[in-house]
């Protein structure tokens, strides 16, 4: 039985390895090519870089591929142990289909052990390490984003040219348009040239910024004006990538890893109940503008009478609209956990259904095989996305839609070992 269950386990450990492996470079190639190729691709990056920012994509690939490539490697070998009669011997030999299918189900306890760590603890790292990866492209030679006589699209809501760049890297006719937004609709905003321009890196603020001489901007206050505002300086230094910006996108659900979500659940629920507390007039009214449960000490009131709590109308909606804030943190984090919790549950799921399928599936025939793993996997992360698309849900539906795929494979596969086992 020990050499059967070995047998059964590496056939199974093997296609997962080439099958994870195989659509693991399809998509990676795809996300390099999308994400990277607007500040490193064009620019030449060092292939060490490079290199860097594919690890750190891998997690987010193993998340999908390691149960897709899971579901296609069971339904292959049992398909191949039935056709084979490999597993009418065992089934002869006293094995019944449970027991022979246990190694499959031990590894795919273990699959679903190793996504919910991908999920919850590799991923939200790497998303944090290419941010910072990002940036330490720029800092070592920022002067690669602008090529003389290349229009430059990749900043926001900007158009960028210059006309030639001397040999100490100082760019010569710079010339920036600023749009109210990125449709065909939107208008010019503003107009600047400069003679000569300098790009830099401001390491203490995370800021890639333009040193520029001599420039002339061109405002436009609003549609109906008749001409735009020109103003003339002597220097300036505006912000082209402000990459301290990406520190606030680290509160987003995704990027909290599993073992830091309970406490940013609490923090949240605490800076609600002291937001609630001030509204109700429980503790001192606090400047406009101050976050709920910052530290703010009130001026010292005589003969230790407490001060009338009046709170200002701006004061109000601040609360109100930071107890409505925490409420959708509060609920976008938990839908984040159970997303990871069904997600890491699939490889246990896939196996439940692919056995029983692989064993059915006609023989010799491996292509059924890989065309059942498709529809299978498109369905189950299908409706995954599509309770990620309908965020005015009521919580409990979308947590019902999350945990759908995994309660019909369950079933389905319940019912498939069934008719299996009994025929």
């Amino acid at each position: 039985m020990r050499i059967a269950d070995r047998y059964i386990g590496w056939q199974v450990l093997y296609g997962t390895i080439f099958g994870v492996s195989l659509l693991t470079v399809v998509l990676v190639l795809g996300q390099l090519f999308r994400k990277i190729r607007p500040l490193l691709v064009e620019q030449a990056a060092p292939l060490e870089l490079m290199g860097q920012f594919i690890l750190l994509i891998i997690p987010f690939t193993l998340m999908f591929t390691l149960p897709w490539g899971f579901l296609a490697s069971t339904l292959l070998s049992f398909g191949r142990l039935s056709s084979n009669n490999e597993l009418l011997g065992l089934r002869m030999a006293g094995m019944s289909l449970i027991r022979v299918s246990l190694p499959v189900i031990f590894i795919a306890v273990s699959l679903s052990g190793l996504c919910w760590w991908l999920t919850g603890t590799a991923a939200p790292r790497a998303k944090d390490a290419s941010r910072n990866l990002i940036y330490e492209a720029v800092r070592k030679d920022p002067r690669k984003l602008i090529q003389p006589r290349v229009v430059i699209s990749r900043f926001p809501n900007q158009r960028v040219y210059a006309e030639a760049e001397d040999d100490n890297g100082i760019l010569r006719g710079l010339h920036i348009y600023k749009f109210t937004g990125e449709g065909r609709d939107a208008s010019l905003e503003a107009y600047m040239f400069a003679e000569e321009v300098n790009l830099y890196v401001n390491e203490e603020a995370k800021q890639l910024r333009l040193k520029l001489s001599n420039p002339f901007i061109e405002i436009s206050m609003e549609k109906d004006a008749v001409s735009p505002v020109p103003i003339r300086a002597t220097e300036m230094e505006p912000v082209l990538i402000d990459f301290s910006a990406t520190g606030k996108k680290r509160n987003k659900p995704s990027d909290i890893t599993n073992i830091d979500a309970p406490d940013r659940i609490a923090e949240s629920r605490e800076r609600q109940v002291e937001s609630r507390m001030e509204l109700a007039g429980k503790l001192p009214p606090r400047p406009a503008g101050l976050p709920a449960g910052a530290t703010f000490a009130p001026s010292p009131v005589e003969d230790n009478e407490s001060p009338p709590v009046i709170l200002t109308p701006s004061r109000i909606r601040e609360l109100k609209e930071s107890i409505a804030k925490e409420d959708r943190f509060q609920k976008e984090l938990n839908i984040e956990l159970h997303k990871r919790r069904s997600l890491s549950m699939a490889c246990l799921s896939f196996a439940m259904i692919g056995i029983p399928l692989g064993i059915s599936a006609r023989r010799r025939e491996t292509s059924n095989g890989l065309l059942i793993s498709l529809f299978i996997a498109a369905i189950y992360f299908g409706l995954l996305i599509f309770a990620q698309q309908i965020e005015d849900a009521p919580f409990p539906v979308l947590i019902s839609i999350l945990w759908l795929p995994n309660a019909l494979c369950l079933l389905l596969g319940i019912w498939l070992f069934r008719r299996a086992t009994f025929r």
